[in-house]
């Protein structure tokens, strides 16, 4: 499970999208996330075969895993000095793992712990990252209405009144906007676009200056997921080397309803060479839908190498992810006047897809393990990544060097550390962890801490693990942007999550 700490807008922006599916983490075993998700130095674990599959050296059986998991999402929002709080619950299948140990054949009367030992193969399903997502605030904006951000739409892009298809045009239809002539002190006057809310326009019997009332509900769905196959071989049980290839899923889908109400002061006629306006109470909610999927590939090569019995140090390079997207964003607004001018306009959904390409990444690991004879180990890996590095391509008519600037100007490279140790007392195994995943927005956000526990129980050639993860991160979404005040809301987000690993060695 990952969660992405990123700002995010209102509207389609693609660069966003592929930071959010760039977060991703390497699927494990509950063994694994106990330890903090340290695994490059461990082996020996099914997390070997979507992690470092050098580690598929260490097994001498072969074996088999499953593991659900149950999490829980929290979220606490301050916005505009009103706070709130949302949560939501799922399940979902987190990993299944199987290795094959192939023991190779050596000559008689050779050393039978020299030269090539064994070579292992192991497929795996991982859960890579988790969207399940409910969040809502509201408050009482004094300072501007998302009218003002139509009104800039309107005057940098323009507004079409015989073919409403653009969102200022359905603001200037639903009287949320209108054009008004500034007389400069030379002529001739300048025509602008101004917000009908707030006095923010020019014109007699305009209302009062006074607030709205705004709300922000969001609901996010979907995952991604990892189908590994992986090899790895074990040289004299001093050198371990593996290689593996990843095809790669996700599925996300959003909805995101901003509403607002207030009162606005709505053009109703020219009497007697001088305009009239009428005040009215509204209400206004712009919906954004999102449905993406896709898919794609990548590959890694991993080692471990033991100086000495007790202290194992490994490394990854795994490529980047190469991706393939079919993206359907759509969008509405709907508009009802209740007092004064009463009529209700409703424009949208108008659908935008696009099928585009993107890849994330390269990401290098390098971990250390110290083992405590049989009684345990403690270890710790760090990942370094170039969130600046991701790139998207154009296609269907998209440009995407708007979303490239982005991705260099507001990204990244980031340091993700895991830490963990483990301690056996006979069958039993406890397990401990701590890891950083970090933030890959320049100035907003932070990074995402997680603290971990779990036990494990031996028997026979069963095994059970249990483990607890506490994640905890913030998050800036900024609902709409205006050339004066954008207003922010402040997320607190944290998942609980719980996970099982059954097991079998054969």
């Amino acid at each position: 499970m990952a969660m992405v700490a990123i700002t995010e807008t209102s509207y389609a922006q693609y660069s966003q999208d592929v930071i959010k599916f760039s977060t991703f983490q390497t699927g494990s075993t509950a063994r694994i996330k106990a330890i903090g998700g340290a695994q490059t130095a461990v082996g020996g674990d099914m997390s070997s075969i979507s992690g470092n599959p050098a580690g598929l050296g260490f097994f001498t059986k072969s074996e088999l895993s499953i593991t659900p998991e149950f999490n829980k999402f929290g979220a606490s929002t301050s916005y505009l000095g009103q706070g709130s709080t949302s949560n939501s619950n799922n399940l979902n299948f987190n990993n299944a793992s199987g290795v094959a140990y192939i023991k190779l054949n050596t000559p008689s009367g050779t050393d039978k712990e020299s030269g090539w030992l064994s070579l292992n193969l192991g497929a795996s399903y991982n859960r890579t990252n988790d969207f399940y997502q409910t969040i809502n605030y509201s408050g009482t904006n004094k300072n501007n209405s998302i009218s003002n951000y139509y009104a800039d739409l309107a005057n940098s892009q323009g507004v079409s009144t015989t073919n409403a298809y653009s969102l200022q045009d359905w603001a200037y239809a639903h009287n949320l906007i209108d054009n008004y002539q500034v007389q400069p002190a030379t002529t001739p006057a300048t025509t602008i676009y101004l917000s009908n809310v707030f006095n923010n326009h020019i014109g007699t019997g305009a209302a009062p200056n006074q607030p709205v009332n705004q709300n922000n509900n969001i609901i996010r769905e979907g995952g991604q997921t990892e189908f590994s196959i992986s090899g790895g071989a074990n040289y004299s049980n001093k050198f371990y080397l593996g290689f593996g290839i990843g095809i790669t899923s996700l599925r996300y889908n959003s909805i995101n309803t901003f509403s607002e109400s207030g009162t606005a002061s709505v053009y109703s006629g020219n009497v007697g060479g001088v305009n009239t306006y009428t005040n009215s109470n509204y209400v206004s909610s712009y919906t954004q839908n999102q449905a993406t999927t896709g898919s794609g590939f990548n590959a890694r090569v991993g080692v471990i190498y033991k100086p000495v019995p007790a202290v194992r140090i490994g490394a990854t390079i795994t490529t980047p992810t190469w991706y393939t997207i079919d993206d359907d964003y759509s969008e509405g607004l709907n508009t009802q006047f209740k007092t004064g001018v009463v009529n209700n306009y409703k424009n949208g959904p108008a659908d935008y897809p696009l099928t585009y390409n993107f890849h994330t990444p390269l990401k290098v690991s390098g971990g250390l393990a110290v083992f405590l004879g049989t009684v345990g180990f403690i270890t710790g890996d760090v990942e370094y990544l170039d969130y600046s590095s991701t790139s998207i391509s154009n296609a269907d008519g998209y440009d995407s060097k708007n979303d490239l600037h982005d991705i260099k100007t507001l990204y990244r490279s980031t340091v993700n550390v895991h830490t963990g140790a483990e301690i056996k007392i006979e069958q039993l195994y406890l397990r401990g962890g701590y890891a950083v995943q970090g933030n890959p927005q320049r100035n907003f956000g932070s990074d995402l801490k997680t603290i971990s526990g779990g036990l494990g129980y031996r028997f026979m050639n069963y095994y059970i693990d249990a483990t607890y993860t506490n994640v905890k991160g913030t998050q800036n979404i900024l609902p709409y942007t205006t050339s004066t005040f954008s207003p922010q809301a402040d997320v607190s987000k944290t998942y609980d999550n719980v996970f099982m690993t059954f097991g079998l060695r054969f």
